[in-house]
């Protein structure tokens, strides 16, 4: 099993692989420091792209950043943008009100790496605002 196959738990949607986009797995091929298809300013993020990281919202928000500022300096002559990092953290539910926190980088190195954070009340918090902000910023709740 590749690294990027590791991480599958979906399959792409019909549309997706109806668009001749897709390779043998019914997945997007894109270059995983750009997010870009071997189609010219086509990009692929999240659960349907082969980027080696898991199909978790937090990779796919990192990738989506990415491509929006490559998108905004192509469309000024701007200066691109760093490589996506393939940084993320997720957030471990212990019951009883614990909270831990890992935090993974699965593109900087040969293979990925973590950092566990031991279940606190710090932790509670700030997973309650990581879910609040998003839910604020994309969904305006």
């Amino acid at each position: 099993m590749t690294s990027s196959s590791a991480y599958r738990s979906t399959a792409p949607p019909n549309v997706v692989v109806a668009s001749g986009m897709t390779e043998e797995d019914g997945y997007v091929p894109v270059n995983p420091r750009t997010l870009e298809t071997r189609f010219p300013g086509v990009y692929a993020i999240g659960d349907v792209a082969t980027i080696g990281v898991p199909k978790a919202g937090v990779f796919s928000e990192g990738a989506a950043r990415v491509v929006a500022e490559s998108l905004i300096a192509r469309l000024l002559r701007g200066e691109q943008p760093g490589a996506y990092d393939g940084l993320g953290s997720c957030y471990i539910e212990f019951g009883a009100g614990r909270v831990g926190r890992v935090d993974v980088d699965f593109l900087s190195g040969p293979k990925p790496t973590g950092t566990f954070h031991e279940p606190s009340g710090a932790l509670v918090a700030e997973k309650r605002h990581f879910g609040s902000s998003r839910r604020a910023r994309w969904f305006s709740l």
